[in-house]
């Protein structure tokens, strides 16, 4: 990731500007600097390390709710719509986000979870015992397996900016989940018949009317949730449209055939159970607002719309500050964005919530090495490397980052890198054939990046025969990327982490590979990109990592002598970089390096245009760039900064 480095006129071909002529802002993936590329477009394969909950989740497409609408605290009666037709939905009215409520003890939604699942019968029980079965033919097909049940909603608007959720937990007829006593209940229904269950829950039920009944569990004596048994069947979209939730996002709960069983709304506590393969709900629960169904609905959304997946885990965070998968998870997404500061401090909450986490760990590694700070990364990833018994891929991950820690000192150690990549790659092959998906895609990413690692440590140290060996390198990461066995989505990502390594490999040596056919191959796959993704908050990360690339492309076309086109290609890879910085927590070398390059463009136009006024208008952007954390004085280059202010000097006299 060492771009911007030089100080003189970057020159590279005017074919840039023709590739990238169509649709310049359009799409974000966000690289760590200096540490290995992180894939954003798919939900990671980590996630299933992270001992998700029983059930299968899946979100339905809705508005999110704007920051008005109608309480729904009081319901008194539903019932079915007569002859199919909604009833016209109420105006939304003002809410606000309120202030969580503490979490009920025990999860209800964890525990309907796992009463509906646990109650159905496992796969492996309908086979007969002395049957030897494939476990992938043992799979349900596509055509067998029953179709989910949809809610119909309005499509949800991507949003550009954080959105606000309309926090407004749900009772039944003065009954609060989580706040209303035994003693006030039957104080307003009367006494209720009690009732107990196998795994120790216990309540009260009444006959209600329109109801079949209506049933409280309670933990000492607090009404924990409320089940209500609807008398007939109701479509599961007709009855949110009663309920005035039709246009909150849902998460939807799969049984293990597949088929829906329930709608959840997280941010009302509710939950529309269905019988399975059905579109009717069957019974309402009632619960205290709970952080996994905000999670989980997280999980489902963070690679379409990382706005609704931020606010749902912030949410989650807190109502419950200890929980550790939602720190995880936000921990992951604010990486992507370059939210470094947040992520250091996600990082080291989830570190002390749970020290023994192999993946928050290297993760927290990856932070700082993302904010220069190399040494300690090297103390969190040799820590888990010496752990007892680590994992092939765990030893490859850490041998991975150690390959980039020591190409990110201040005096790098390329033998040093060359010998942790080689270490990372041996680890890696193996795991390339192994079933899981999950492990496949994350050896490719290691893989990937080792084998880019050593074509720019070798790009960068001294080494003969540069020019035959660094073409073997990148020949073999392009194998890495062709030979990957996932979805296009994800062949996609790797194939702009190659992309981006490629081009850093040419800024390495004037020896390495050509940089023109890498920028062609780049631009024509971000304009791919820009069709598959809609997430502004992606596509502005996608651009960011594109800038970074053109800029190593242009300190490559320096060390060939091209001169052609400089201020048009600066200005394109400026552009890049400040979209694609709208949204990231620029650190102290990521602002010296556009700074840099800010002030690269004025000079140009100063020197070549004798154009003053366009080159003041360059400084003014390079200068706050340069006045926050003096970055320049940081990194000991105080003669440099001050022949620049002199540079500048001229231009505003003029």
């Amino acid at each position: 990731m060492d771009t911007l480095r030089c100080s003189t006129p970057l020159p590279i071909p005017r074919v840039w500007m023709c590739l990238a002529a169509c649709g310049l802002f359009a799409c974000a993936q966000a690289d760590e600097p200096r540490a290995a590329p992180q894939p954003g477009m798919r939900l990671p394969g980590w996630i299933e390390t992270l001992q998700p909950l029983p059930g299968q989740i899946v979100t339905a497409a809705g508005t999110d709710a704007p920051a008005q609408i109608k309480p729904v605290a009081e319901w008194a009666e539903i019932k079915p719509v007569a002859n199919g037709a909604p009833p016209s939905p109420k105006p939304a009215q003002a809410a606000t986000a309120a202030t969580p409520p503490a979490a009920a003890p025990g999860s209800g939604f964890r525990r309907w979870i796992n009463e509906r699942v646990a109650a159905l019968p496992k796969p492996s029980s309908l086979m007969p015992a002395a049957q030897t079965v494939d476990p992938e033919a043992a799979k349900p097909t596509e055509a067998d397996a029953p179709k989910p049940a949809t809610v119909t909603a309005p499509v949800a608007a991507t949003p550009d900016e954080m959105p606000t959720l309309s926090i407004d937990p749900a009772s039944f007829r003065g009954v609060h989940p989580g706040k209303t006593t035994r003693a006030e209940v039957e104080k307003s229904w009367g006494p209720g018949e009690a009732f107990s269950q196998d795994d120790g829950t216990a309540g009260l039920v009444w006959k209600i009317e329109p109801f079949e009944r209506v049933e409280l569990a309670l933990e000492d004596d607090v009404v924990a949730s409320v089940s209500i048994k609807l008398a007939d069947p109701v479509a599961v979209a007709d009855l949110a449209r009663q309920l005035e939730i039709s246009d909150l996002r849902t998460v939807s709960v799969l049984d293990e055939q597949g088929a829906v069983i329930g709608e959840v709304y997280p941010e009302r506590g509710v939950i529309l159970a269905m019988s399975a393969g059905t579109t009717d709900a069957n019974a309402i629960l009632i619960e205290p607002l709970d952080p996994d169904s905000f999670v989980l609905r997280a999980e489902r959304e963070m690679g379409t719309c990382s706005a609704y997946a931020v606010a749902d885990l912030q949410y989650a965070v807190q109502i419950d500050p200890r929980h550790v998968r939602a720190r995880r998870l936000l921990l992951a997404m604010t990486s992507e964005q370059g939210k470094w500061q947040q992520a250091l401090q996600l990082a080291e909450t989830a570190v002390d919530l749970d020290p023994a986490d192999v993946w928050t760990r290297l993760k927290h590694a990856g932070v700082l090495l993302a904010l220069d700070r190399p040494q300690d990364a090297r103390v969190i990833v040799a820590a888990v490397k010496a752990a007892d018994s680590p994992s092939p891929l765990v030893v490859a991950q850490c041998e991975r980052l150690l390959g980039r820690i020591a190409l990110a000192d201040s005096d790098p150690d390329f033998q040093q890198a060359v010998a942790h990549f080689a270490e990372a790659i041996r680890r890696t092959a193996p795991l390339l054939t192994k079933r899981s998906p999950s492990v496949q895609a994350a050896a490719s990413e290691v893989l990937l990046d080792a084998h880019l690692g050593t074509a720019l440590a070798i790009a960068r140290g001294t080494w003969q025969q540069k020019g035959r060996v660094i073409p073997k390198w990148v020949a073999r990461s392009e194998a890495v990327v062709r030979d990957f066995k996932g979805p296009d989505d994800e062949r996609r990502v790797l194939e702009l982490q190659l992309c981006r390594g490629a081009l850093a490999v040419a800024a390495g040596s004037s020896e390495a590979i050509e940089p023109l056919p890498w920028v062609k191959r780049m631009l024509e796959l971000r304009d791919a990109l820009a069709v598959a993704i809609t997430d502004p908050w992606r596509r502005r990360q996608i651009d960011w990592e594109v800038g970074l690339a053109l800029a190593d492309a242009m300190t490559a076309a320096q060390q060939r002598g091209d001169a052609s086109d400089a201020i048009d290609n600066a200005t394109l890879t400026a552009a890049f970089l400040e979209r694609g910085a709208e949204q990231r927590e620029l650190t102290v070398i990521e602002r010296q390096r556009m700074g840099e390059l800010m002030f690269r463009i004025g000079i140009l136009h100063s020197l070549q245009r004798g154009d003053h006024a366009t080159a003041v208008a360059w400084f003014d952007r390079a200068l706050p760039l340069w006045e926050h954390d003096d970055p320049l004085t940081c990194s000991r280059e105080l003669g440099r900064l001050g022949e620049s202010y002199v540079s500048m000097a001229i231009s505003y006299w003029q």
